[in-house]
Order: structure tokens, then sequence, then C-alpha cells
């Protein structure tokens, strides 16, 4: 528990950094921008660097939110009364996992539920279950499709689910055993989705 808290101390510290940093890039590429305007009559190459300006402004937003993501996963193992966010939690691990699926060729979807919906279990728990829940389903998508996830609610109760692929071939993943495990000790069912397809994982409630 030291190292984590140690961890997130240190990850939290190094992304606020790196958003400082990205924001002073963001604020200099603006001013070369309007710089440019100001002079770019006459200027055989200023497509060129306006369209290199979009590029750095696009990667910038890009690393403003990787790093957000990582902030979030610092704050990740606190406790709270009133639980976690499960939108939060499951935006910030499916953002962080996309590099990972994208090797196979496989594009992650997430669709958040309702703002505020939330569970008793720390963010830390919600994103380790729906990792393991990543694990087993990437190694068998086919290449070139998409993942859905979905964020629901269902009897008061938050709800994620994953779209594909079967319930049987999740199952005879290595990693299921460990989810399965992992589920159990947090209170948390695991079951196949509409017509065995995909999986659900259904949290347990608050406890304020």
């Amino acid at each position: 528990m030291r190292d984590a808290k140690l961890m997130g101390r240190l990850t939290a510290s190094a992304t606020h950094e790196m958003q400082n940093i990205l924001a002073t890039i963001r604020e200099s590429s603006g001013l070369m921008e309007d710089l440019l305007a100001m002079s770019a009559e006459g200027f055989a190459h200023a497509e060129r660097f306006k369209k290199g300006l979009r590029v750095m402004a696009e990667q910038v937003e890009r690393g403003m939110m990787l790093s957000e993501q990582l902030n979030f996963c610092a704050h990740a193992q606190e406790s709270a009364p009133a639980g976690s966010e499960v939108n939060e939690a499951a935006s910030a691990l499916v953002g962080l996992s996309r590099r990972q699926a994208a090797r196979g060729k496989v594009s992650l979807v997430l669709v958040p539920g309702r703002s505020g919906l939330r569970s008793g279990l720390r963010a830390v728990d919600v994103m380790t279950l729906l990792g393991l829940a990543l694990d087993c389903a990437l190694p068998v998508m086919a290449r070139d499709t998409e993942l859905l996830l979905s964020v629901e609610e269902q009897g008061g109760l938050a709800v994620i689910r994953l779209g594909q692929p079967g319930y049987e071939a999740l199952q005879q993943q290595p990693c299921f055993g460990e989810l399965q495990e992992c589920a159990k000790a947090l209170g948390v069912g695991v079951g196949p989705g509409t017509g065995g397809s995909g999986l659900v994982l259904s949290l347990p409630r608050p406890l304020a």
C-alpha cells in the first residue's frame, strides 16, 4: 500500500508538470500562429507552417488528454465514502488501453452512462476489473474491428458491458480465472451479455 501511495504521489506530480509543459507549448504555438497570420503575405511557406502548427495543436490536445487520464490513475487507489465515478474510471482505463488494442488493429469505443453513476469500489478496482476483461477480449477480437464498451445502470447498479466477443471465447482465455477471482473478492457479478455475446460486470452500490 505504501508503494502504491508513493507511485501515485510521484505520478500525480509528474503529470501536473507535463500539463504545464504542454500548456506552454500550446501558448507558444498560438503566438506563432498569430505572428504568421500577420506576416504570411508573400511568405512562400506559410501554408506548410500553418499545417505544422495545426498538427502541433492536435498533438498537444492529445497529450493533455493522456496526461489527465494518467493523473486520474495516480489518485485511483484512494478510497472515498461515496465510492468512485464509474464513467471516469472506465474512460481513463479505455483511454490508456487504446494503444494496446491498436496493436491488434482493434478500436476501443466507450459509451458512457449517466453522469454521476457511482460504485462502492475504488476507481483502481473498477479499472483493474475492466483491464482484466480487456485482456481476455482483445486476443480473440478480429482485426480491423471495434470493441464497444458501455457504462449502464440496471436496478440502481452500475454495469459495465463489453459488446463482444462471445462469452465462451472469453472463458477460454487464461486470464478469465483471474477476472473471476478478482470480481468475487470485490463483490462484483460477472456474466454473459445478451445472447451470450460479450460480458457484463455488475458493480456494487456506493456505501454512502
